[in-house]
């Protein structure tokens, strides 16, 4: 009997156990916080590989913010086409991310001498109007060009901050990675040497995140650092 009693008490124990674990509330993990801007104007990315574009400029001022250049260049490839535009109003950081084509490729600062970044720019317009998938948006810089002249030679107008560059001057450019290392033939322009610092820890969409926190209203309803013209 007391060995009985025994089995019957260890039964019922065991029971109430499964029992407390099976009402025990289910507990979802925190979800990240949802980075939200307000857009004061549309902001697409239509014809990317061959005109500046919103989200062209919205990616390159973040990268030129993020790594405190003179200069930033993202290249068509990097950023996928958006057309029609997310409308004015509160846009979420997820939805601008998804439009990163290599979201985890790092970023790197280089050092150009002047005529390198205009040597990149001829890159950049050369098979204009054809799209380019190493077309250039830019930040830090305008430039003109025009597509009528024969290829090396279309660049007539670059501005860096205002002031017309200096083709012995030195300048701070960012890029991603793979961009430094020469991708879409822009290791015709620039080698290793030039590479001043790799940013493993940093990526486009960091620094779109890190913008977007400094900037809550952004407004990219006007374009012109890339103009067409004699």
């Amino acid at each position: 009997m007391k060995m009985l009693h025994m089995l019957l008490i260890a039964s019922l124990t065991t029971l109430a156990l499964n029992t407390s674990f099976a009402q025990a509330p289910s507990i979802e993990p925190p979800k990240a916080e949802q980075v939200q801007v307000e857009s004061v104007s549309p902001l697409g990315n239509k014809d990317v590989a061959k005109v500046e574009t919103p989200l062209g400029n919205l990616a390159a001022d973040a990268v030129r913010s993020f790594l405190r250049t003179d200069i930033a260049f993202i290249v068509a490839s990097e950023l996928k086409p958006k057309d029609p535009p997310f409308p004015p109003g509160k846009i979420l950081l997820s939805d601008i991310a998804a439009l990163v084509s290599y979201p985890n490729d790092a970023l790197a600062t280089l050092q150009l001498p002047g005529r390198t970044i205009k040597q990149a720019l001829e890159r950049a317009v050369s098979i204009q109007p054809q799209p380019n998938q190493g077309f250039l948006q830019v930040s830090g810089l305008e430039f003109t060009f025009d597509p009528n002249k024969p290829a090396g030679l279309r660049v007539t107008s670059i501005k860096v901050g205002g002031i017309p560059i200096d083709d012995e001057r030195l300048y701070t450019v960012a890029v991603t990675n793979s961009v430094a290392n020469g991708a879409l033939g822009y290791w015709k322009c620039w080698s290793q040497e030039h590479v001043k610092e790799r940013r493993p820890d940093a990526t486009i969409v960091k620094a779109i995140e890190a913008y977007l926190r400094a900037n809550p209203v952004i407004d990219y309803s006007k374009l012109g650092r890339i103009k067409v013209g004699g």
